[in-house]
């Protein structure tokens, strides 16, 4: 063999080496394009996935909200039934709200005012918040001191927070409910 035949050999292998270590490169900067394209589509797929899964449990808890809102009109609508069969619409009732708090009142003014909130047919209280206490120590709470001096008892500290029904309308239950005791008037006659 010639030195030109082992050229001519020489130089068509190298091109041959380096047609192929280019197709080769070329090869490997597709894949690792191809790779990073997969891998930040992977990472919005996730971010996706994870966003409807967030979509998912919100609408979930919407569609146990709105059943429970469901279930509650259906109970209020059966409760209002009721009442209406028992003469209890609430078109026939008023409310008044009661705040007082830690108010000083004498038993005989607290005796009265928790009268007044009294249930009968005709009203009904629902307290949020009752507290009487006393405010003597020395003094009980039902029962007075034996020994009072010269002072009258000490007042009473009451708080009281909560809505009075009261009956505007009449229906079957204050038709029901007893008539009221006759009351005198200054001269004997009973009205």
């Amino acid at each position: 063999m010639t030195i030109a035949s082992m050229l001519g050999r020489l130089r068509r292998s190298r091109r041959l080496s380096l047609t192929i270590f280019a197709v080769t490169l070329l090869a490997l900067v597709v894949t690792a394009v191809w790779f990073i394209s997969a891998r930040s589509s992977l990472a919005r797929a996730y971010d996706q996935l994870s966003n409807r899964n967030e979509l998912l449990s919100q609408a979930r808890m919407a569609q146990q909200e709105a059943q429970l809102k469901v279930d509650n009109a259906n109970s209020a609508r059966q409760l209002l039934d009721q009442l209406a069969d028992l003469g209890m619409e609430p078109i026939g009732w008023g409310e008044r709200l009661i705040n007082l708090n830690q108010s000083q009142m004498s038993r005989v003014d607290s005796d009265a005012l928790l009268g007044g909130i009294a249930p009968s047919p005709d009203r009904i209280f629902g307290a949020d918040v009752f507290e009487l206490s006393v405010t003597d120590p020395s003094e009980g709470l039902f029962h007075l001191p034996t020994t009072l001096s010269d002072r009258p008892p000490a007042p009473l500290s009451l708080t009281l927070r909560g809505s009075l029904l009261f009956r505007t309308a009449t229906g079957p239950l204050a038709s029901n409910a007893p008539a009221p005791p006759p009351q005198s008037t200054p001269g004997g006659a009973q009205q």
